[in-house]
């Protein structure tokens, strides 16, 4: 199976802002995404809510999942990664949709704050959750990477955000894991360009992860608040590169099952 280089854009919580501002952009440049869920937060249940920021309604979550263009992911109940706090997220998520799998081939899962234990991901893999979601990984040179993503927080230069992110990058999944890149308010675009140009030079898979996308003026109110403006620049140069044929934007469990696919080869 040839390379690809495929792009997601996993949304964290179910904040309000992800059908009114996110889903009307996307749906203009005809961008998948997928929405990973936390199904006590959309039902109105203080307890460890995700954040203060209004959820979305169990209405505009049902038109998301039949929209077609996106995916419906678990994100735990109560935002926690214990198994059964997962599993009746997940459960709770499929009642809203009339549905016996979030998808048809299984369903997702974003881990927490990736709080994910080892064991606790062994056993969910038996209650048809195909795919966990976490947050970047460090495959080699630990501390220089680590490094770098401190530097690029404070200096914005694209070659050191690169460096930070590129073993987040990926050409397989082992296990059923996908790791991605927290996309904070202060990163900027020439960052985000610089890694999707390596992760298409190399061919390889990229998830973007992110939790609002909120107003230039004002909006912003803590790091995971990303503006919209910059938000609408991405999905244009995605879409861009997209038709000249070096990349295509596809739901997490579309990477997944790719990059499952191509390991089986």
């Amino acid at each position: 199976m040839k390379d690809k280089c495929l792009i997601g854009f996993s949304f964290d919580d179910g904040r309000i802002d992800n059908y009114t501002i996110v889903r009307p952009i996307l749906k203009e440049f005809k961008l998948p995404a997928t929405f990973n869920v936390t199904t006590g937060y959309i039902r109105g249940d203080k307890t460890n809510r995700p954040t203060d920021v209004a959820p979305m309604n169990e209405n505009m979550i049902k038109e998301l999942y039949n929209d077609g263009l996106f995916e419906i992911a678990g994100h735990g109940y109560h935002h926690e990664n214990s198994i059964d706090d997962i599993l009746k997220g997940i459960s709770e998520l499929k009642k809203i949709q009339g549905t016996t799998s979030l998808t048809k081939y299984g369903n997702g899962f974003a881990s927490p704050g990736t709080g994910l234990a080892r064991p606790v991901w062994n056993e969910l893999r038996s209650h048809n959750i195909v795919y966990a979601r976490l947050s970047l990984t460090y495959k080699r040179h630990a501390m220089f990477k680590a490094y770098c993503r401190k530097a690029s927080r404070i200096l914005h230069l694209p070659l050191l955000y690169r460096l930070a992110y590129e073993d987040t990058l990926m050409s397989e999944t082992q296990d059923g894991i996908l790791y991605s890149i927290p996309v904070l308010s202060s990163i900027k675009l020439r960052e985000l360009r610089a890694i999707i140009k390596y992760a298409v030079k190399k061919r390889q898979c990229l998830v973007l992860m992110f939790h609002s996308i909120v107003p230039d003026m004002g909006g912003v109110h803590d790091n995971w608040d990303f503006e919209v403006s910059k938000f609408r620049e991405l999905c244009n140069y995605l879409c861009t590169l997209q038709e000249k044929g070096v990349l295509a934007v596809k739901t997490s469990m579309d990477i997944y099952n790719y990059l499952k696919d191509k390991n089986n080869v």
